[in-house]
């Protein structure tokens, strides 16, 4: 029986949804359509809905990826200062859009796969066109400040600051350094991770360890897919690679790994862009579609739940305390989410995050 997307996300526990914002697209440019109406529209229904939203701004008409970081067209004339001025009001207007029409982001994303900046050429830090790191960080806080300008007395959302470096520690090292030494200050990093393109997971590994060592920030891998009819990947490899992928972010260290989001979870496959989706046609009607195995990875135990009921409540807290801080590696194993065969406050928190009311 045909059951609406964003309710299927929410069975297999999606808790938080990314969605994309372009400057001024054109509807023709498959999958880069969504303009400021169709997000505040579609967070406010997530956000009712009890996700966590979070929001990509591409600060494009189109597509931003690390091969193409096109100024939206209302700004290709602007000088650098005004361009910076631009960002900064931007920014500001659409956070209160979202937030006066019940859709404010919890999260926001400063440009989308930025390793070589954004907003191209002045804010290009790799060669040509005048670009520079001053520059790269002088747009990206235009950006946070036009967060913090537009959220009025609403919480300050998270920022991440996101490239296309999972699998590579030294470009990520190189990205990170050299961006914080620029004085930027933000929330949390976000990844790309194609094996594709970017690696083993022994490689995502690498990285996940060197960031949690190096740098405050917490680490979302924050786009990730796996081919599920090509290359010899079938239903069964695609959920496999997400439920080891998922488990390698889990165990990051010092509890950094925040997160998995699948890019593009509601595609189906055979589109032009769904080549890595979580869905496929039955009989080549996309009307109609089977759900994939992959879905399956995301679906997780409620972390506190120890009596099963499936909600965190006052009959849990007995069994979490009876091991509270007591160094037991074999009692502790199911608990313990940092491997330090310890309860306590780092698992108090994730159990707080999770806390349920009596229904």
């Amino acid at each position: 029986m045909p059951e609406d997307a964003v309710i299927i996300l929410k069975n297999h526990d999606f808790n938080w949804i990314r969605i994309r914002l372009f400057h001024t697209p054109n509807p023709s440019n498959y999958g880069a359509s969504m303009d400021l109406g169709y997000v505040t529209a579609l967070a406010a229904r997530v956000k009712a809905d009890g996700f966590k939203f979070l929001l990509d701004i591409h600060y494009s008409d189109t597509w931003a990826d690390p091969t193409h970081q096109t100024k939206p067209v209302a700004w290709q004339s602007l000088s650098y200062s005004e361009l910076v001025t631009a960002v900064y009001e931007y920014t500001r207007d659409v956070i209160e859009y979202l937030r006066t029409n019940d859709a404010m982001p919890d999260m926001v994303q400063i440009g989308n796969e930025i390793r070589c900046g954004m907003l191209w050429p002045d804010g290009n830090p790799c060669g040509g066109g005048g670009g520079s790191w001053s520059n790269l960080a002088d747009l990206i806080n235009a950006g946070i400040a036009g967060v913090d300008a537009g959220r009025g007395s609403e919480p300050m959302p998270e920022i991440m600051i996101h490239i296309d470096r999972g699998g590579n520690q030294s470009s990520t090292e190189w990205f990170f350094d050299n961006l914080l030494a620029q004085g930027v200050e933000f929330d949390v990093i976000g990844q790309s991770f194609y094996p594709k393109w970017h690696g083993t997971l022994d490689d995502l590994t690498v990285n996940l360890n060197f960031m949690a060592a190096n740098y405050s920030q917490d680490i979302i891998v924050e786009e990730t897919a796996e081919y599920y009819t090509s290359d010899g990947a079938t239903p069964e490899s695609q959920k496999a690679f997400l439920e080891e992928l998922i488990e390698r972010v889990q165990d990051t260290p010092d509890g950094k790994g925040r997160g998995v989001c699948y890019w593009e979870p509601t595609w189906v496959w055979g589109s032009p862009v769904g080549w890595e989706a979580l869905f496929e046609p039955i009989s080549g009607n996309w009307q109609n579609v089977n759900m994939l195995m992959g879905m399956e990875a995301f679906d997780i135990e409620l972390y506190g739940d120890i009596t099963g009921n499936g909600i965190v409540n006052f009959e849990d807290l007995p069994g979490f305390l009876e091991f509270w801080l007591e160094d037991n590696c074999e009692e502790t194993a199911e608990l313990d989410l940092d491997g330090n065969c310890v309860i306590n406050f780092h698992e108090f928190s994730v159990l707080a995050q999770n806390w349920r009311q009596e229904p």
